[in-house]
């Protein structure tokens, strides 16, 4: 009886694709994995064990207990989850490593989506400055901010994801390699675009799991003052627009295809 329902439960599974939703910061990623997900599984599943996400209070015990990177700690969970016969979806901030991705790619399907990398890269500034949370707060104005650390790393955003290449240092180093990189990882995703072409990836979309997505809205701006502060000042653009030539360049090859 026990195998019977294990064969039947295996059956029902096996009608649904497997998808990971790499969740890029500050690109409409909230929004589309809810509805990724209300397109294509039931909704009960989503209470299963069967459909997860990268647990970012588990990634930060980590770091705290262990002395793990989070990332690190989010990319072994993740591997987890692409291990798991029955695993059906999952998604989080989590990188998408080229070796990962080459390793499960043909069972599962990949789904991301870019957005331009200065807009991007200010979404994250004023998100950060002025949310409630405290996690990853950061209270600099946006010129202290520009010469820091966190600046550069924010602006690496897409090379971090997708290159395989983690220290911005090397990255910043090999700037085409990091490039050729994650263009050639980000070919092997199902679905991937850009925000600004929404239409194109709805249709990618629906073209290839013969589905239909209702796209709604999360974690807006919590200042659109301190947006517009930002985007009429020239010089502060000119600088931002400086620090995000690598993933411009990721950004815009992705935004031909």
């Amino acid at each position: 009886m026990q195998e019977m329902f294990k064969r039947q439960l295996e059956s029902f599974l096996e009608r649904y694709p497997k998808i990971f939703f790499c969740h890029v910061p500050k690109c409409a990623g909230v929004s589309l994995s809810n509805a990724i997900y209300r397109a294509i599984y039931p909704v009960f599943l989503k209470a299963t064990r069967y459909s997860g996400h990268i647990s970012l209070p588990g990634s930060r015990q980590c770091e705290s207990l262990l002395g793990i990177n989070m990332m690190t700690a989010r990319e072994a969970q993740l591997i987890f989850q692409l291990s798991n016969h029955n695993q059906l979806f999952t998604t989080g901030h989590c990188v998408a490593r080229p070796e990962v991705v080459s390793e499960f790619y043909k069972d599962w399907h990949f789904l991301t989506i870019l957005r331009n990398p200065v807009d991007r890269f200010i979404s994250e500034y004023v998100y950060n400055r002025f949310k409630a949370s405290e996690w990853q707060k950061d209270d600099r104005e946006i010129e202290a901010y520009l010469a820091s650390e966190k600046a550069i790393h924010s602006a690496l955003t897409y090379a971090r994801y997708f290159s395989g290449i983690q220290d911005v240092k090397d990255i910043l180093a090999a700037p085409e390699e990091a490039i050729a990189r994650s263009v050639a990882n980000l070919r092997r995703f199902s679905v991937v675009g850009t925000l600004d072409k929404m239409a194109k990836w709805e249709a990618d979309f629906n073209q290839r799991f013969n589905a239909s997505l209702q796209i709604g809205s999360k974690n807006a701006s919590p200042n659109r003052r301190a947006l517009a502060s930002i985007t009429d000042d020239k010089k502060l653009m000119e600088s931002i627009t400086a620090l995000s030539q690598i993933d411009t360049a990721i950004y815009e090859q992705v935004s031909a295809w």
